[in-house]
């Protein structure tokens, strides 16, 4: 209902162009390996993920360019990196190996990309687009550049999936086992073309950024 009420003062009030920014979690459950737009029928499981792809419609029907990014990274990230830590508290392991790979943005790169596609001075392609860096990120090395900028604890030992599950299981908390799959497991998704349509050139990575948004996790985690 707030989509529509936005976008119908839009189209009230004479705005051309609408940027809707949605999520990669309206596919559902993974894995997904590279795939690219709708290269699965989405299939939400969560209520907000339901409403967010109900939203898509409503935007895409006035002519919005929606963009799904994957996690979020950055300053104000209340889900990711908590999520992380809580996580590993749970199963103080590199799950799978830390093999996974995720689609993952830095929000200043994603806020950079959304301000190009808003403000370009050319026509820019109505429909939906991945936002995400486009080099996913191994689950490993997340865990190790976070552990490196002293945001979370570093892990040595490796433990299968199944062998996480069952830890998981043990040791109950507020992430679920679909949420943990989310962050462990494969879900990256292509991610090219909306950077080269906006002009905008990616950035160095989701991994580079996080030293500049360490301080913001490390007082937010300790106050947690």
């Amino acid at each position: 209902a707030g989509t529509r009420a936005v976008v119908e003062e839009a189209r009230r009030a004479g705005v051309r162009r609408v940027v809707h920014l949605s999520t990669a979690a309206v596919y559902g459950p993974g894995p997904h390996r590279g795939i690219p737009v709708d290269g699965v029928t989405p299939a939400p499981v969560s209520p907000a993920s339901r409403t967010r792809l109900a939203a898509e419609r409503i935007a895409l029907d006035a002519g919005a360019l929606v963009l799904r990014p994957g996690l979020v990274l950055g300053a104000g990230d209340r889900w990711v990196v908590p999520g992380l830590r809580e996580l590993l508290r749970r199963v103080p392991a590199r799950w799978g190996g830390g093999r996974g790979q995720i689609s993952v943005v830095a929000v200043a790169d994603l806020a950079r990309l959304v301000t190009a596609l808003a403000t370009a001075p050319g026509a820019v392609p109505s429909g939906v687009h991945h936002a995400s860096h486009p080099v996913p990120v191994r689950c490993g090395d997340l865990m190790t550049r976070l552990a490196g900028l002293d945001v979370l604890p570093p892990v040595t030992d490796d433990l299968t999936w199944e062998e996480c599950l069952e830890r998981l299981r043990k040791a109950p908390g507020r992430i679920s086992e679909r949420q943990f799959a989310l962050l462990a497991r494969d879900h990256f998704y292509e991610s090219e073309e909306i950077w080269r349509l906006a002009g905008c050139a990616p950035g160095p990575g989701p991994l580079e950024r996080l030293a500049d948004a360490a301080p913001w996790y490390r007082a937010h985690l300790g106050a947690g």
